[in-house]
Order: structure tokens, then sequence, then C-alpha cells
């Protein structure tokens, strides 16, 4: 009975969430992370992939993970597919998990680099 409590105790210590947001079109600039439009202007289609993956860890009270994790995101977005203004087919998974001393905050990129194909 005892292991079971400690196990139970052990299981409410922890929690952990993720979650995906997926964007066909991202102008680089224009990057709001909760936005889901996706910009008109020349057609862009997916070429190489490119992905880009970070953490940041929280002991107790003295940092805070997700917001060093929220204020990281747009500038992930601007670094990823260099000299590039769009990504395409991207996914942005957000990953969060704590103990009662211990949290996490991870974002994982992964996109398309787009290419152009001239007018005819």
């Amino acid at each position: 009975m005892k292991i079971i409590t400690i196990l139970m105790l052990i299981l409410l210590g922890i929690s952990c969430t993720q979650k995906y947001a997926d964007y066909d079109v991202i102008r680089k600039t224009d990057f709001l992370k909760n936005s889901n439009s996706s910009p008109v202007g020349q057609k862009v289609f997916p070429g190489s992939k490119d992905r880009l993956a970070q953490c940041f860890d929280q002991w107790l009270f003295f940092s805070n993970a997700e917001t060093e994790k929220l204020a990281y995101l747009p500038n992930a977005v601007q670094a990823i597919c260099p000299g590039d203004e769009f990504l395409v087919n991207t996914r942005i998974t957000e990953r969060w998990w704590t103990t009662i001393i211990f949290s996490q905050a991870c974002v994982r990129i992964e996109t398309s680099c787009p290419v152009r194909f001239p007018k005819k």
C-alpha cells in the first residue's frame, strides 16, 4: 500500500503538455504565434528541410522557462532558413513538463525553406 501511495504522489507531482501548430506559409517579418493567416503574395514551394530546437530549464522559482521559450520563438523563426523571407509547411511543437522543483519548456520548429519559380 505504501508503494501505491508513493507512486500516486510521484504521478501527481509531474505534469507534462505538448502542443502542435502547423502553418502553410509564414512570412518571417509578420510572424505571430497565435495567427493562422497566410500571407498573400508570390507563390512559394517547399524546398530543403530545416529544423531548430531549444529547451529552457527552470529550478524552483529562479527563472521562468515558459517566458524564456516564448521570447525565443520569434527569434528562432527569424533565424531558420537564413536569407529567405518565408517558411513553408512549418510545424512548431512546444513541450512543457514540470515536477515540484524543476520545469523545462522546449520548442522545435520543422520547416521547408522556400523555392520560387520565375513567372512565365
